[in-house]
């Protein structure tokens, strides 16, 4: 009886630490100056949640350019400094450290003077170079590919090490999600996500992240495809079933007009569609856009002759998003179904894309040479 009681206590003390830890005020206090005299404004804003931006705090912009913008936060979360014009001008990450913004060399500010900040920037400069390194690569050179898997590598290194070694502050937090998770496995978010401290897996971006995981992991490879209902850029609606699981190979594509590397791509898969219709491949593409008319035209214009809907379906109540049940962050974005609606590879992109068509369609023998170019993905979250 004394145990159960103690068990008891024990566990509502460890609520109530959490609890406490993650309501924990955070005071921001930063002072800055702008380079001319563009702006008479100075806002704070954040976005942690599905919800719309919030503006924290404003405060206006002296006669010599400078400002001083104060407020309280109850969670921690990445920040963003913007002027009355529209412009961002710096992202940062709150801390209860007085905090100064100042220009750089290469254009643009940075916010500093606080532990954690400091260390994002060191980081994010680290990752700056060595991204600068990989572009500079001469690619005709035998040594190319040893080059850029030793670059890639390093750069792996550095993020990782710096997520763990801030697994209890928002820089680790910021890191996980928005960098390393773009290359990670379902499983692998999963076990990165409860090596954070319970205090920073309750904050609502990693609370957000979590539902993202959930998905992921119910559309991982080996897993069927998620079958929901889609718009047709037409205005019909049908489930991916009606073209999934058919007996035909499919690319289930995620794209906007506005995304410049999907632009790119779909260049690509019309070619491969035009190669391998009649072998048993189709492509589905769902459109992030919002206007379906503009996107009916533009699929007409470029000859994309497959199955093209929209991301979002009118037509229910809850206005449902196709994205949404596929955990799609970055555009574009992909997942190959196999002819009985298995999900067999996520996010092939250019010669790695027609290579496994080549094998999978085609039962050509595969070969594997490594992506040696930077394919830079669009966030989502960014155009929602």
């Amino acid at each position: 009886m004394i145990f159960n009681v103690m068990k008891r206590l024990l566990l509502f003390i460890a609520i109530l630490f959490v609890g406490v830890a993650c309501n924990k005020t955070i005071h921001v206090d930063i002072t800055g100056q702008l380079q001319d005299n563009a702006a008479s404004m100075v806002y704070l804003i954040v976005h942690h949640s599905t919800s719309e931006p919030d503006t924290l705090s404003v405060a206006s912009i002296d006669a010599e350019n400078r400002f001083h913008i104060k407020c309280d936060i109850d969670q921690p979360s990445p920040a963003f400094l913007c002027d009355d014009n529209g412009t961002a001008l710096t992202m940062f990450l709150t801390e209860s450290t007085p905090l100064t913004m100042r220009a750089v060399e290469e254009g643009g500010y940075v916010v500093e003077g606080g532990p954690i900040n400091d260390k994002y920037n060191l980081t994010i400069r680290q990752l700056s170079d060595l991204a600068t390194q990989i572009m500079n690569i001469d690619y005709n050179a035998d040594t190319a590919q040893e080059e850029h898997e030793s670059l890639m590598a390093k750069c792996q290194d550095v993020l990782s090490t710096a997520i763990t070694y801030n697994l209890d502050n928002i820089m680790g937090v910021e890191l996980f999600i928005n960098q390393e998770a773009r290359n990670m496995t379902a499983d692998d978010m999963r076990v990165r996500f409860n090596q954070f401290t319970p205090e920073m897996q309750q904050v609502p971006m990693m609370r957000l992240f979590s539902d993202v995981i959930a998905v992921l992991e119910r559309c991982q490879v080996g897993k069927p495809f998620v079958d929901v209902n889609v718009e047709t850029i037409t205005g019909e609606v049908m489930p991916l079933s009606s073209i999934c699981g058919k007996g035909k190979w499919v690319l289930l594509n995620f794209w906007a007009t506005w995304c410049e590397p999907c632009l790119s791509e779909m260049v690509l898969l019309r070619e491969l569609h035009s190669k391998y219709a009649l072998m048993g491949f189709d492509i589905c593409s769902i459109s992030l856009d919002v206007d379906p008319e503009y996107v009916r035209q533009f699929v007409a214009n470029n000859q994309f002759l497959w199955f093209n809907a929209m991301n979002r379906n009118s037509h229910t109540e809850d206005d449902a998003i196709v994205s949404d049940s596929y955990g799609v962050q970055y555009l574009p974005a992909n997942l190959l179904i196999s002819p009985d609606g298995i999900i067999v590879a996520h996010n092939l992109h250019d010669a790695d894309l027609a290579h496994e068509l080549q094998h999978r369609v085609a039962g050509e023998e595969f070969c594997s040479y490594p992506q040696l170019h930077n394919n830079q993905g669009v966030d989502v979250e960014e155009r929602k």
